[in-house]
């Protein structure tokens, strides 16, 4: 009796993290493509493939639905992060391949297409503002400290470059999300990667010297 109602739980547990995923993944490909306004509550169902009821039961409004998605990336974004710097040989690379990592994470994956989308609608929505606010600094410091930790195996006096690393690069992480939103209009991407390797030529010095 005890082992029958136990799995039946396990089903269900595996059940709302299905039906959860399906809708946070339905949430983030609308905003990729449509943007953040686009993601209607009925496109994102309509996409799911669930009912309205299915989702008011998982997430009971639009807001709490689109502040989950919101964590849902950093999540993955952490995660994408940890398997290809951290683990591995990749976590033998240089400041530069770490750059050119976020490089790649930024114009490779909509990931940060939106992020920047949820950071633009934060701008005028208190709850969302603060949920992203929230989500933005645990993704900027996890960034830093893999950046850092780099820096320090690549430096021969590494305590005196952590702080100046930090800071270099959440600079660079905000360059290349001005980048993201440029891109989104001007669709530019080769002037862009010229300005970005013009933006290494400029710090790295700096950090190695």
């Amino acid at each position: 009796m005890v082992v029958t109602e136990a799995r039946g739980r396990r089903k269900q547990s595996d059940r709302t993290e299905a039906m959860r995923a399906r809708l946070l993944n339905a949430t983030l490909e609308l905003i990729s493509e449509h943007g953040w306004a686009g993601a209607s509550m009925q496109k994102i169902c309509a996409k799911a493939g669930v009912s309205r009821g299915a989702q008011t039961h998982h997430f009971p409004t639009r807001e709490s639905l689109l502040i989950a998605s919101v964590q849902e990336i950093l999540a993955r974004h952490k995660q994408y992060l940890e398997d290809e710097l951290i683990d591995g040989e990749r976590s033998q690379f240089s400041l530069t391949d770490f750059f050119d990592f976020l490089w790649d994470a930024c114009f490779n994956d909509n990931l940060v297409a939106c992020w920047m989308e949820a950071m633009v609608a934060a701008r005028h929505d208190e709850p969302l503002k603060q949920a992203a606010r929230k989500t933005d600094q645990k993704s900027l410091l996890a960034i830093k400290e893999t950046g850092t930790r780099i820096a320090r195996q690549n430096h021969t006096r590494p305590t005196d470059i952590d702080s100046k690393t930090a800071d270099i690069i959440e600079l660079t992480i905000y360059l290349l999300r001005g980048m993201v939103v440029q891109d989104g209009v001007h669709e530019a991407k080769g002037h862009q990667e010229r300005l970005y390797r013009l933006w290494l030529q400029l710090i790295m010095p700096i950090i190695e010297g």
